[in-house]
């Protein structure tokens, strides 16, 4: 097999790494597999960096998450420092929903991987179109 030039600098990078190296990298990717594992988690952050700021707004952008699930993965993300939670008092009392800067970052970490993924489904299935629903 012949890899590309890009391709072959991250092979070196991998083969040049030591026992430590492998191992003390392994632990950040699995924080960063289980913060994205959840499909809701990316959808909830996605929506609440569009600007899709209070409970109910998000419940229509996400229609397909139910309530509880909302409701789990905003408890989640906030607790992990992703997003930040507002309570505004007022005539209706309400919660607000930010992403925070390292939130943001993350997107850094979804964009990569949305690419390799629409690269592996266009590669090895023949799909072009990655919308969840295939339309």
């Amino acid at each position: 097999m012949e890899y590309t030039p890009q391709e072959q600098l991250l092979l070196e990078r991998i083969q040049g790494m030591d026992e430590h190296d492998l191992a003390s990298g392994i632990v950040p990717i699995h924080d960063v597999v289980d913060i994205l594992g959840s499909r809701c988690k990316v959808e909830i952050l996605t929506g609440v960096a569009r600007g899709h700021c209070r409970f109910s707004e998000l419940k229509t952008f996400l229609y397909e998450i139910s309530e509880k699930m909302l409701a789990s993965g905003l408890r989640e993300l906030t607790d992990l420092q992703l997003i930040e939670r507002t309570d505004r008092f007022g005539y209706t009392n309400r919660a607000e929903y930010r992403i925070t800067r390292q939130g943001l970052r993350l997107f850094s970490v979804i964009f990569a991987m949305q690419e390799w993924g629409e690269g592996y489904r266009k590669e090895f299935f023949g799909i072009e179109n990655c919308s969840p629903n295939g339309e």
